[in-house]
């Protein structure tokens, strides 16, 4: 693929539209020779032939009509992206992935000090899982997104990120639970307990975040397995008594019959960031970002 270069689609598709090498190299402002050296370079690259030779007038072969129609269409798509990318600061837009399975005070705090000072944008939050996100950061469909961390293995690399907010994880237990009276959970304590996470597909990273503190503490966790996508729902089965849940102070107020605990040895700690494509040209983000560092832990 790195072999095909956008000038020879550019080059196939212009000589099927004006019918003639010659025709096609004058709209191209390109000779002829250089025009059909091109396209000789391109069905080599493909092992087929574009173009039929020896005939009056210019026919493409089945498989020179399908490049060209691929072609077309991949071509036509670059164009809507530029229009995209050169328009989108005269929109003002903002397009802000929120983790569909946790609501951050930290991020409702930092959403409404930008729109107060930013009322001219239209701000659009998108709310998915974090594998949904990744690849949404990934193909540039939304200019940034609020991921915990570790992040899944599908996100790119080269994302710029800013540390949102950070605490230890804490074991939420009904107030009625017998451990709820106790100082601190050890680990002795938590072998007892059955855990509830949220499924796996959601945030496998998180997910496996979450069971590696366990399990680091000597313990075999006994995880609950309930499909339920929200801390808000672990948090219910927890008041019904199914289980405890992981939770951090400042992530979800909890429910009044619920209380945390700390751990000792202590769990490890939940970490929120914002993530965002440096080739972002949307200067809208720009001034989200300069709005998100004044607020970062970093700061």
């Amino acid at each position: 693929m790195r072999r095909i270069s956008l000038r020879q689609l550019i080059y196939l598709v212009e000589l099927k539209r004006c019918g003639g090498f010659g025709r096609a190299a004058q709209a191209l402002a390109i000779s002829q020779p250089t025009l059909s050296h091109q396209i000789a370079q391109l069905e080599a690259t493909l092992g087929v032939t574009l173009v039929e030779r020896g005939a009056r007038l210019l026919r493409l072969t089945a498989e020179g009509e399908l490049v060209a129609g691929r072609a077309s269409r991949i071509l036509g798509l670059l164009d809507e992206t530029i229009d995209l990318l050169d328009s989108r600061d005269e929109r003002k837009e903002l397009r802000i992935g929120i983790p569909s399975y946790m609501s951050y005070p930290a991020v409702t705090e930092l959403l409404a000090s930008f729109r107060e000072t930013a009322k001219d944008v239209q701000l659009f939050l998108i709310e998915m899982t974090a594998e949904q996100m990744s690849d949404k950061l990934n193909q540039g469909e939304i200019d940034a997104g609020f991921l915990s961390l570790p992040t899944p293995d599908r996100l790119l690399d080269e994302m710029q990120s800013l540390p949102i907010w950070e605490a230890p994880y804490l074991i939420c237990l009904p107030k009625r639970h017998p451990f709820a009276a106790k100082p601190v959970l050890h680990p002795e304590d938590l072998e007892q307990l059955d855990i509830v996470l949220a499924p796996r597909e959601y945030h496998r990273a998180h997910y496996d975040h979450q069971l590696e503190a366990l399990c680091a503490l000597g313990i075999v966790p006994r995880i609950v397995h309930a499909d339920v996508a929200t801390t808000q729902s672990q948090m219910a089965l927890t008041a019904a008594g199914v289980g405890a849940c992981l939770l951090s102070e400042g992530a979800n107020p909890i429910l009044s019959e619920l209380v945390l605990k700390k751990t000792e040895p202590a769990l490890c700690s939940h970490r929120l960031a914002l993530f965002w494509p440096p080739a972002n040209r949307n200067s809208v983000l720009e001034r989200f970002v300069a709005k998100a560092r004044l607020r970062s832990p970093q700061s």
